[in-house]
């Protein structure tokens, strides 16, 4: 059953011969995410009420972050629906993507290319659990935050302090995550809208 659960974050598994797919997974959010979350924790250290996490500004990001899960599962539903043989082409045809899989009651693996149905199923559903999951630890914070111990905690005067260090990883992987999520969004967009349906 949790093998289940994580076969969501397949498209983590996805290998990609050009190896350029990092610059979008990982290495561009996390540089945005550290310079976001920089400004978050300076504004937090030097601003009065300069918390974004515990102001009304907050509830902004939640509501976005609470209707993408059904966006995306929308999406999900649009891919399986299209009935034109294009979507069932490989990806990127000549420099295919491709998952390791292996032989069912065998140890033997073998690569699966990609088409690109199969490749948006899996991009969405990734996306799908990736902001369902923000959702929730978002409200987690926001409920967190609302004790004003919680406030009295973080906001000390010391910017090299442990409770502004722990602000600043919290920013860092919250703002990873949604700038993935917005990248991703695009590319499925993209997809989604035009390639998917094109003979290329």
């Amino acid at each position: 059953m949790l093998r289940q659960t994580l076969q969501v974050f397949s498209y983590l598994k996805i290998r990609y011969p050009s190896g350029h797919h990092k610059n979008t997974l990982y290495y561009l959010p996390l540089f945005i995410s550290i310079l976001l979350s920089s400004s978050a924790t300076w504004l937090m250290v030097n601003v009065e009420d300069g918390n974004y996490l515990s102001s009304d500004r907050f509830g902004d990001l939640f509501t976005l972050l609470a209707i993408l899960p059904g966006f995306y599962i929308a999406s999900l539903s649009a891919i399986s629906a299209i009935n034109r043989k294009a979507i069932d082409k490989e990806i990127n045809s000549g420099n295919v993507p491709y998952i390791i899989k292996q032989e069912i009651n065998r140890m033997e693996t073998y690569q699966q290319k990609l088409t690109r149905r199969v490749y948006l199923t899996m991009l969405f559903a990734y996306l799908s659990a990736v902001s369902l999951i923000l959702a929730i630890i978002l409200i987690v914070i926001r409920f967190i935050f609302s004790f004003e111990i919680t406030e009295n905690f973080f906001h000390v005067p010391d910017i090299f302090s442990f409770p502004v260090l722990v602000f600043f990883l919290v920013n860092a992987l919250i703002f990873f995550y949604i700038v993935q999520l917005f990248l991703l969004t695009l590319i499925g967009i993209n997809y989604l809208g035009y390639k998917a349906l094109v003979d290329e």
